[in-house]
C-alpha cells in the first residue's frame, strides 16, 4: 500500500507547487499591468493662445490716440475674438507737430485669464500696469470712445493702477546711492556736506531720510549740526537731490 501511495502524493505535491507559482507569476503580472495602465497625475494649465497685432504708426493730441484706428479701437475688435486669451497690439505714437519729442514705440497687452492690462514703452521698459480689470467694463470703457487707458480705475471701480519706471529712473539719474545699513548715512551726501562745511571736522549728523526718487533725482534728507564762519555750532536740515552719483542741489527745510 505503501508503494501506491507515495508517487500519488508526490504528484500531487508537484501538482500544488505549481499551481502556486503559476498564481504568483499570474499575480505579478496582474501587479505590473495595473502599474503600467495607471494614468498620471500632473498639474498643469492649458496654453494660452496669444493674438498679436500691428497697427503701425498712430496720431496723437497730447491727451492720447486720435483717428479711426488706435491702440484702443483695435483692443475692442480683438476682444471680440474669444480664442484669444492674451491680446497684443504694437504701435508706433506719433509725436503731435506743437510737441517736441520723439515719436514712442508701444505695446499694449491684455490678459484675460488674469485680468491684467500693461501699456509699455518698448524703448525704456517703462510699465503702465492696470490690475484687476474686468473685461465688460473694459469693453463698455472702450465703447465710450476714450482717447487712452488713464481714466480706467475711474471707470472700473476694482481695477488697481501700478507704474513701474524703474529703467527710466536708471538711466535718467543713474544707480540709486549706497545707504548705510547702519546709520542711513549716504557717503555721496556726507562729503558733499563736509566738503562745503567752514570745518568739516566739526559736521556730525543726526538724522537721515530713506533714499527715494522724485522726478529725475534720487532724493535724500540730512540732519547734522557744525560750527558756521563765527563758531558757532548750527543745526541744518535739508533735502539733496542726486544725479549720476553726484549731488546737483539742495533745498534747506
Amino acid at each position: 500500500m505503501k508503494k501506491i501511495f507515495l508517487p500519488i502524493a508526490i504528484s500531487l505535491f508537484i501538482a500544488s507547487c505549481s499551481s502556486d507559482n503559476s498564481n504568483e507569476i499570474k499575480k505579478e503580472s496582474n501587479s505590473q499591468e495595473s502599474t503600467e495602465s495607471k494614468p498620471v497625475f500632473k498639474e498643469e494649465l492649458p496654453p494660452l493662445k496669444t493674438c498679436k497685432s500691428d497697427i503701425g504708426k498712430v496720431k496723437t493730441d497730447g491727451n492720447g490716440s486720435i483717428g479711426s484706428k488706435t491702440e484702443l479701437t483695435e483692443l475692442k475688435k480683438l476682444l471680440k475674438n474669444k480664442d484669444c486669451d492674451i491680446i497684443e497690439i504694437t504701435f508706433v505714437q506719433k509725436s503731435p507737430p506743437d510737441r517736441n519729442y520723439e515719436d514712442m514705440a508701444l505695446k499694449v497687452t491684455y490678459n484675460r485669464v488674469t485680468g491684467n492690462l500693461k501699456n509699455i514703452f518698448t524703448k525704456t521698459n517703462v510699465i503702465e500696469e492696470y490690475k484687476n480689470v474686468n473685461e465688460n467694463c473694459l469693453l463698455e470703457f472702450l465703447k465710450s470712445g476714450q482717447q487712452s487707458f488713464l481714466g480706467l480705475t475711474d471707470f472700473c471701480k476694482d481695477t488697481k493702477y501700478e507704474f513701474n519706471n524703474k529703467e527710466m529712473k536708471q538711466s535718467a539719474i543713474g544707480a540709486k546711492p549706497e545707504q548705510s545699513e547702519l546709520d542711513g548715512s549716504v557717503k555721496i551726501v556726507a562729503d558733499f556736506i563736509k566738503s562745503n562745511a567752514k570745518d568739516a571736522s566739526s559736521i556730525e549728523f543726526l538724522e537721515w531720510s530713506k533714499v527715494i526718487s522724485i522726478g529725475k533725482n534720487w532724493t535724500v534728507r540730512c540732519k547734522y549740526k557744525g560750527t558756521n564762519s563765527l563758531g558757532a555750532m548750527v543745526t541744518e536740515n535739508a533735502w539733496f537731490y542726486i544725479q549720476n552719483s553726484k549731488v546737483v542741489d539742495s533745498k534747506p527745510i
